[in-house]
């Protein structure tokens, strides 16, 4: 064969490869992604959460733009959803595209905006039981129980009540019948204090440690207060929403490797409930027991306390 012949094939080939190559390149040169970015009016200061109406069209960015077409927000429906209402961690000029600097990395950054108002987030410490073994995820509904120590109804001192006969005072065993009354408040200042009147009444001859003894009982006794418990275990609080588990506020987002274990669990009460639970975490030494709902079921039931007599 004619080498010259040879030489026209090589070279064509070769033509022909690089005349690919070039084309290719112009294509990719061509090639355009929409990228999310502010209506020319609007800008967003931190803190604020970024709504629907704050987004212009798509601007469209070739892909050998830059860096910009990586660390833009592409305008995909998945993204949509990640953006939506999520809080800006930074000032966002107005018409700007929409970069992923803008925003928390975490889920954290929409937490304020889920709250509903009259509301209040709080977070809870759990463990994989406590947890329903980790199952219980953002937009579920939970009871929250705990087993705490409960008083007891407090004992009524045994001189609450006016003795029989006015100014008599009952004979006590061994002791003489009192023949002299000491002085007691014409008109009692309390509901205490006029038991505090019964009891030198009827015991002239209490000392004064008996005296504040009867005293304190009574004290105790109107506010309630008892020194004697039980062990009760209570459901606290109904249907309440979980707003978010670790720092995942999305059912998808907890169940990412970061987030499939979390130690805390963020849950939507009133400001009441709020105060209740707290209060009940101290008592049963920071311990709640989250029970895991069907979605479906939003009844509340009136349940009564647990303890080894109502077993």
């Amino acid at each position: 064969m004619n080498w010259k012949l040879i030489a026209a094939v090589i070279v064509g080939l070769i033509t022909g490869v690089l005349l690919y190559f070039w084309t290719e390149s112009v294509k990719n040169e061509q090639v355009a992604y929409a990228f999310m970015r502010l209506q020319p009016d609007r800008k967003v200061t931190r803190g604020q959460a970024i709504t629907p109406d704050m987004l212009a069209e798509p601007v469209m960015l070739p892909e050998s733009f830059g860096p910009l077409a990586k660390l833009a927000v592409p305008a995909a429906s998945a993204y949509r959803e990640w953006l939506k209402d999520r809080t800006a961690a930074a000032d966002i000029p107005a018409g700007s595209v929409l970069l992923f600097q803008y925003f928390d990395d975490t889920d954290g950054g929409r937490l304020t905006t889920m709250i509903a108002p009259g509301k209040r987030a709080l977070t809870l410490p759990v463990n994989a039981t406590a947890a329903v073994g980790h199952f219980v995820e953002p937009g579920s509904y939970v009871d929250i129980l705990g087993t705490v120590d409960e008083p007891v109804e407090p004992v009524a001192p045994a001189a609450a009540t006016q003795p029989g006969a006015p100014g008599q005072a009952p004979a006590v065993p061994g002791q003489p019948a009192a023949t002299a009354q000491p002085a007691a408040p014409a008109q009692p200042s309390s509901p205490v204090e006029q038991m505090l009147k019964n009891y030198l009444t009827q015991y002239p001859g209490a000392d004064e440690n008996d005296v504040n003894a009867y005293r304190k009982q009574a004290q105790d006794y109107k506010l309630g207060i008892s020194s004697r418990t039980r062990v009760v275990t209570r459901t606290f609080l109904q249907n309440v929403k979980v707003l978010a588990v670790g720092a995942a506020t999305t059912a998808e987002g907890a169940v990412t490797k970061a987030n499939s274990t979390y130690n805390n669990v963020t849950v939507e009460v009133t400001p009441s409930e709020a105060e209740m639970l707290i209060f009940a975490l101290g008592q049963s030494n920071g311990s709640l027991n989250l029970v895991l709902r069907n979605p479906t079921d939003n009844s509340v039931e009136e349940l009564p306390s647990i303890n080894w007599t109502r077993m």
